[in-house]
C-alpha cells in the first residue's frame, strides 16, 4: 500500500480571505455592510477588549460591547444561573414572569410603568415606532447614516445601511 502525497497547497492567506469573502457574498449578498475585507480571527476578550490570532490587542466598541463587556463575570454568571432555570413563555401565567417585570421596571426612575417583552430587535424597534406614532400623532422617523434597524417590511424602509433600489419611505429623514 502506497501513500500519496497531495501536490494541492495549502490557500494562501490572500486567497482563503477571498474565498471566505466569495462565500459571504454567496450567503448574504454583495450589498451586507462589511467593516473589513480581511478575515479578522479573534480569539478572546475581556470587557471592551478583544485580541486577534496575532495577538493584537483592539477596542471593541461595537454589538453593545461598550455597555456589557466580554466574559464579564457577573454577566457570566447570571447567563449561567439562568440557563438552570426552565424558559418560561411571557404568555404563561407565572410568577416569576411578573417579579422579573415589576423588578426591572423598579431600576428606572420615573413614570415608566409597563414592560413590553419582544423577541427580536426588529420586534422592538417596530413595537417603539407603533407606540411613538400612537402617542405624538406624528409619522416621521429620524435615522443615522448607515442603520439597520432590522427585516420587517416597515424597518427595512428606515434602513439606510444596505444598497437597494427602492428609496427610504416618504417618512424617514436620513441623518448624514
Amino acid at each position: 500500500m502506497t501513500s500519496e502525497t497531495s501536490t494541492t497547497a495549502a490557500p494562501s492567506s490572500r486567497q482563503a480571505g477571498q474565498d471566505l469573502l466569495a462565500r459571504r457574498y454567496a450567503t448574504l449578498g454583495a450589498h451586507s455592510p462589511l467593516f473589513y475585507d480581511k478575515p479578522l480571527e479573534l480569539v478572546s476578550g475581556t470587557g471592551v477588549w478583544l485580541t486577534d490570532a496575532q495577538g493584537r490587542t483592539c477596542l471593541d466598541g461595537y454589538n453593545n460591547v461598550p455597555h456589557v463587556g466580554h466574559a464579564t463575570p457577573v454577566v457570566a454568571d447570571a447567563i449561567n444561573a439562568q440557563l438552570r432555570t426552565i424558559n418560561l413563555h411571557t404568555r404563561y401565567l407565572n410568577s416569576r414572569v411578573v417579579d422579573y417585570a415589576e423588578a426591572l421596571l423598579a431600576t428606572f426612575g420615573g413614570n415608566l410603568e409597563r414592560l413590553f417583552l419582544t423577541n427580536s430587535g426588529s420586534e422592538a424597534n417596530e413595537l417603539a415606532l407603533r407606540i411613538a406614532r400612537q402617542h405624538t400623532g406624528h409619522t416621521g422617523v429620524l435615522v443615522s447614516d448607515f442603520s439597520y434597524h432590522g427585516n420587517t417590511t416597515s424597518l427595512a424602509e428606515l434602513t439606510t445601511g444596505l444598497t437597494v433600489r427602492e428609496p427610504l419611505g416618504a417618512h424617514v429623514r436620513p441623518l448624514r
